[in-house]
C-alpha cells in the first residue's frame, strides 16, 4: 500500500509574502522525508537519541529496532516496548504531517489551519489539533521572561467565535465576560493574582504593566505611560496617519460608539478597529464600558489624564516597548489569520513567538521541546481557555 499522501507540488493558497520560502522549504521536506516511513523513522531516531524511549519493563534504553517499526525490542529484557508511547506523538496514526508542521515553524514559516489541511491533504480538525497542541509546547518554553499582559490588549483581533462565545453575541463577548470577573484594574491594590499567570509570570519591567507607584523600578529610557511622557517623548509625539487623523476627528466633541465612528468615517469595521487600537496605543483615545471611545489628549497633545472616576482601559499603564509589541503581534495575526477567537489566543502569541524568534527557534528545537513535553489529548486543546494574563516574548 502507497504510504505517501497525495500533496500539492506548491503552496499555491497561501500569502504572496510567505510563498517563496514556504515552496523552498516544502520542496526540502518532500525530498528528505517522502513517506509516512520516514518520517517515523525520523521520529523514533530523534526520540531514541534525546533518551526519551525506554524499556518500560526495565527503564534501559538498549533498545532494537527495525525501519519504520513502532515498536523496539529491549535488548536487557527482550520485552516489547512501544516507540511513541507516552511522549507528544502518542496515538498519532500518521506521522507525516505532524513532522512537516514542525519542520516548517521551526524554519519560520507560519500558515494557518486551513492553510495546511490543504497543503498536506488531511482533514481540518487534524491541522487544527496539531497546530494548537504544538502552540501548547511552545507556551511551556517560554519561561519566566515572559511578559503577562491583559488579553483585553487584543480586542481589535478577536473576531471569530468558539464554543465559550454565548449564543447570537459577537466573539468579544468571551472577553466581556473576562473583565466582568476582574473587578480591579493594574495598580488597584485588590487587583486579582489571575491563578498561575500572576503568580509565575511575573512580567519584566521593561515590557508589563507599570502599576501606579511603581515607575521608580523601571529603566530610565522607558517612558511607563502617556501621564508620565514628557513632550517630545516616543509615545505622544507620533504622528498620526490620514485615516487615523479621521477616526480622531469624530471624537473631537464627545464620547462615541464603534458602529457610529464606522458610520461617520466611511471605513470597514476591521479598519477602523486597527485604527483604535493604535490610537489607544498612543494615548490619544480611550475605549469606555458598552464599545463607546472617548479623546484622552486635548487638540494641543498634551499628556492625557484619567475622566472621572472612570478605571483606565489599560493602554495608558504599558511601556513603549509593550505598546509596539502588542501593535506588532496585532499585524501580524491581521497579516496570517486575519482574525482569532479570544479561547485560544494564547496559542496565537506562541504561534506569533516562534515565529519571530529563530534565536531560539532553530531547526530541531521544536521536535526537543515537543520529547520533553509529553502527551497531550485532544480533549485538553478543546477545553483550554486563555487567561485573563497572556504571556508573551518578543525575539531575542
Amino acid at each position: 500500500m502507497n504510504t505517501r499522501p497525495t500533496l500539492p507540488e506548491s503552496p499555491a493558497q497561501l500569502q504572496p509574502s510567505s510563498q517563496p520560502l514556504l515552496a523552498e522549504l516544502w520542496q526540502q521536506f518532500n525530498t528528505r522525508f517522502p513517506t509516512n516511513k520516514d518520517c517515523l523513522e525520523e521520529l523514533c531516531k530523534r526520540a531514541c537519541q534525546d533518551g526519551t524511549i525506554k524499556c518500560r519493563h526495565c527503564g534501559s534504553q538498549a533498545l532494537d529496532t527495525a525501519f519504520s517499526a513502532r515498536v523496539g525490542v529491549c535488548r536487557h529484557c527482550r520485552q516489547p516496548t512501544w516507540l511513541t508511547a507516552g511522549t507528544f506523538f502518542h496515538h498519532i496514526r500518521l506521522p507525516r504531517p505532524w513532522l512537516a508542521a514542525i519542520w516548517l515553524m521551526e524554519r519560520g514559516v507560519n500558515i494557518s489551519s486551513s492553510q495546511f489541511h490543504k497543503l498536506a491533504g488531511i482533514a481540518y480538525s487534524t491541522a487544527w489539533h496539531i497546530f494548537n497542541k504544538l502552540a501548547t509546547v511552545i507556551q511551556s518554553e517560554m519561561g519566566d521572561t515572559a511578559s503577562a499582559l491583559p488579553s483585553s490588549l487584543f480586542s481589535p483581533v478577536i473576531c471569530k467565535r468558539s464554543r465559550d462565545t454565548p449564543a447570537r453575541s459577537h466573539p468579544l463577548a468571551e472577553e466581556e465576560h473576562i473583565a466582568r470577573s476582574l473587578p480591579a484594574q493594574p495598580g488597584d491594590a485588590n487587583f486579582p493574582a489571575h491563578g498561575a499567570a500572576r503568580e509565575t509570570w511575573a512580567p519584566p519591567s521593561d515590557l508589563a504593566w507599570q502599576p501606579a507607584g511603581t515607575n521608580d523600578s523601571a529603566p530610565k529610557s522607558a517612558v511607563d505611560s502617556p501621564e508620565n511622557a514628557q513632550p517630545g517623548s516616543s509615545i505622544d509625539c507620533q504622528p498620526m496617519s490620514a485615516q487615523e487623523e479621521k477616526v480622531y476627528e469624530v471624537l473631537k466633541e464627545q464620547e462615541v460608539h464603534f458602529d457610529a465612528i464606522c458610520a461617520r468615517t466611511g471605513l470597514p469595521a476591521g479598519e477602523v478597529s486597527s485604527l483604535l487600537t493604535f490610537l489607544e496605543l498612543a494615548g490619544h483615545v480611550r475605549r469606555r464600558a458598552g464599545d463607546r471611545y472617548l479623546r484622552t489628549i486635548d487638540d494641543k497633545n498634551a499628556p492625557s489624564q484619567k475622566i472621572g472616576n472612570q478605571r483606565s482601559s489599560g493602554w495608558e499603564e504599558l511601556s513603549a516597548a509593550a505598546a509596539a509589541l502588542v501593535k506588532n503581534v496585532i499585524n501580524f495575526v491581521h497579516e496570517h489569520y486575519q482574525g482569532v477567537s479570544r479561547k485560544y489566543l494564547q496559542n496565537y502569541l506562541s504561534a506569533y513567538w516562534c515565529h519571530i524568534d529563530r534565536g531560539r527557534w532553530y531547526p530541531g528545537s521544536l521536535l526537543e521541546a515537543c520529547f520533553r513535553f509529553g502527551p497531550i489529548r485532544n480533549d485538553e486543546i478543546r477545553s483550554c481557555i486563555s487567561t485573563a494574563l497572556v504571556k508573551i516574548l518578543p525575539s531575542q
